[in-house]
Order: C-alpha cells, then sequence, then structure tokens
C-alpha cells in the first residue's frame, strides 16, 4: 500500500496478494471497492477523478496467485496531516488501515513563474515555472491534450500523452534531449533524465534540466520537436515470422517479425531479470510509413508481454526493437493494441528567465 500526495491531489495504491479468485495468465476483471480516506483531523478527503489507467482489478501476470489492485486519486492532504485511516469494502473483503505519513520537504533554487504555450493537433506544451543558479537552469514543462477534459477518467479517455520530444517517459538518446536557445545566442543540451511525472494524468509535467546560463542571457526559447500520444485501438494479429503492411489509428506501418533463440539484451554471463526472455523471443520491429511531417505509428502494445514480460531497446536515430519471450518457440502471431503515435511539432516557446539564484 502507499500514499503520495502531491499539488495535483493524493495517490493511493493498494494490493491485496493471494485472493480467492481463479483467473488464467494474463486475464483480468473489475472488481467493486469503495473507499474511504479521513486524514487525522477527521477531514474526509473527496475522491476525485482517477489519474491511473487501472483502477480496480482483480488480474494475475506471470506465474503466482490472483491479485487485487486498487488505484484511487483524492483531494490534496493538508500540511498539517502526519496520518491517514484508509477504509475500503467490496469484492476485495473490508480493510481498515491507519497509515503513517512524513512530509518531504526538497531543496533546491526558487521556481519563478512564466507563461509560455503553443498548440499543434489539440496538444498544447507551454512553460510555467523557471528557476536558474549559476550551475543549473530548471523549466517546469506541461503538456495537455484538449481531446481530454481533465474531468475524464483515463480508462474512458480515447487517448494519453505518453512523452514529450521521447517516444518512452524519460529523454535519454541525442535526438530526444531538448536544445535550449537563450538571448545572447548561445545554445545549451539538456541533462540526460529530467523530473517527470509518469503518472497518466490529464495535465502531464516534468522537469528539463540545463546547465547554468551566462548572467547576460534574460529569455530564452526551445522547440519540442514532437509528442508521443498512445491511442486506443482495437487488437491486430500479425504472423510470425513475416513482414506485413498494417494501418493503426489511421497510421502505416510496416511490422517485421522474427524468433530469436533469447533477447538481444541477455549473455549467458549476464541473464535477464525477466526469465522469459532469456529463452526463444519473438522479435518486432515497426517501421513507419507515413512522412515524418505526418502522423507516424512508431510503437504498439503487444498483448503476449502482459504474462510474459518484455525489452525494447533503440539506439541514436534506430527504429525501437521489441522482444517478447515465446516459450513454445512456435507461436504462429503476436497481437498488437493501443499504437504509440509521434505527433509532430513544433511547439515553438519562449520566456523570459529571472535572475540567478
Amino acid at each position: 500500500m502507499g500514499i503520495t500526495s502531491d499539488r495535483d491531489g493524493t495517490d493511493v495504491r493498494i494490493t491485496v496478494a493471494g485472493v480467492p479468485v481463479e483467473l488464467d495468465f494474463r486475464q483480468s476483471r473489475p472488481a467493486t471497492a469503495s473507499l474511504r480516506l479521513t486524514d487525522d483531523r477527521g477531514r474526509v478527503l473527496e475522491e476525485r477523478i482517477s489519474r491511473f489507467l487501472m483502477q480496480s482489478t482483480y488480474y494475475r501476470l506471470m506465474e503466482g496467485p490472483t491479485q487485487f489492485q486498487r488505484y484511487a486519486t483524492f483531494d490534496r492532504l493538508g500540511p498539517d496531516v502526519r496520518s491517514v485511516k484508509l477504509e475500503m469494502s467490496g469484492d476485495p473483503g473490508e480493510w481498515r488501515v491507519a497509515i503513517p505519513l512524513a512530509p518531504v520537504t526538497r531543496e533546491g533554487p526558487r521556481g519563478f513563474p512564466t507563461d509560455a504555450n503553443a498548440v499543434v493537433d489539440d496538444v498544447e506544451v507551454g512553460v510555467t515555472l523557471v528557476a536558474r543558479t549559476a550551475t543549473l537552469t530548471a523549466i517546469e514543462l506541461y503538456a495537455f491534450d484538449h481531446r481530454r477534459p481533465e474531468t475524464m477518467p483515463i480508462d474512458q479517455a480515447p487517448r494519453w500523452i505518453e512523452g514529450l520530444s521521447t517516444f518512452e517517459h524519460m529523454r535519454g538518446l541525442g535526438q530526444d534531449l531538448l536544445m535550449l536557445r537563450d538571448s545572447t545566442g548561445a545554445h545549451h543540451l539538456e541533462r540526460p533524465h529530467p523530473v517527470q511525472d509518469q503518472a497518466r494524468r490529464g495535465r502531464r509535467r516534468e522537469i528539463a534540466l540545463f546547465e547554468g546560463l551566462t548572467t547576460a542571457a534574460t529569455s530564452a526559447s526551445f522547440d519540442v520537436p514532437y509528442v508521443a500520444i498512445r491511442e486506443r485501438s482495437d487488437e491486430l494479429k500479425v504472423p510470425v515470422p513475416g513482414e506485413t503492411e498494417i494501418a493503426m489509428s489511421g497510421c502505416r506501418a510496416r511490422v517485421t517479425t522474427s524468433r530469436v533463440t533469447r533477447s538481444s539484451d541477455c549473455t549467458d554471463a549476464r541473464p535477464s531479470p525477466i526469465e522469459g526472455l532469456n529463452g526463444p523471443c519473438t522479435r518486432i520491429v515497426i517501421v513507419p510509413l507515413d512522412d515524418e511531417r505526418e502522423r507516424q505509428l512508431v510503437m504498439a502494445g503487444i498483448m503476449e508481454s502482459n504474462d510474459r514480460g518484455m525489452t525494447v531497446s533503440r539506439s541514436r536515430a534506430e527504429t525501437p526493437v521489441i522482444e517478447v519471450p515465446d516459450p513454445s518457440g512456435e507461436s504462429p502471431f503476436i497481437t498488437l493494441k493501443m499504437p504509440l503515435i509521434r505527433v509532430p511539432g513544433p511547439w515553438h516557446l519562449e520566456f523570459a528567465l529571472p535572475a540567478p539564484d
């Protein structure tokens, strides 16, 4: 069980292991479970629209017993709260748990408000805060999809934002990193591993980090070249091995599948922690057929990975390579769902810089 509270609300994550529900591998089904959260001042927190894709389910992944999992979002906790009482009732039984809390205070440079935004294909990207020292420049970004109101639960959303200038949650490769241009004409490459919001919120936030800028710089700008969006879709079966042209979410791609004796990211000396990747696998490569100035299908969810795990590798400027365990070594197809779409920009953002702190 875990509870975290930030300015956007309080997230509650509950897992009950070993529940007496029979499910096959990869199977899940909804479960009913009501929650009540009360702080140590007797205040009952109101449950909000969930920020999570999965809310209340029984599921069974990999080998092991069936589990129950419940994710929920409540009002933000007050700064004086040091414990909460959680009450849950419904399919998983009756639960009452007292949970101690500890505040976490992070120190750092002050963030100064700014206002810069751009909208492309109904996706708004903007800058809200800038913090600056002699050695560090931190910029808070947000992204908001106008096709998904913030009041719409994620399990009802037709699509959601997965990454800014990256196909995944975190920018880490050279072509993904943002390039900041300051008013003196100098260019500054983003530092890898920014601070990012992992939850699939209606409004996504993250912080991009750059080196310190010269004191002569009074403003700056950068472009977000593309945004990656996950979209809902029907399942699509693709033969293995083979090369197949497909269409998902109005985008075309060529899918190449092949059988390999083990995943490319494991060796005899360094086996994969996912056991299935050390044996027969299906390798999947998805190459967009649409122009990069248009929406492109760059990846997709692999249904077979739900109970087996998977790995995704990508080098600079190369197409991602997906590998999924295939215990039989003879699976005739793989199943694609929920394509990841590269939506081109750019989103151009210009903003004033505060004096160094």
